[in-house]
């Protein structure tokens, strides 16, 4: 996502890990590293955001139209 701030994104990942949707593992290599992967329980989300991602594949013309009209 091009426009997110580091800020955010660190803040977003952190709260998906609290929430158990994904893991995050330190390492203290040097310099520090991150890595962060699905647990189970997030997996269990993919398909909602498969048929969400479907969705807006299918209606690309039309909220790009909208978008346009408000304009």
């Amino acid at each position: 996502i091009p426009s997110v701030s580091e800020k955010v994104l660190s803040q977003v990942l952190r709260q998906l890990a609290a929430d158990g949707i994904i893991r995050r593992e330190l390492f203290q290599d040097v310099p520090p590293r991150t890595e962060y992967s699905v647990t189970e329980f997030g997996k269990t989300l993919l398909p909602h955001v498969e048929a969400l991602l479907n969705w807006g594949r299918e209606n690309f013309e039309r909220i790009m139209e909208n978008r346009k009209n408000v304009k």
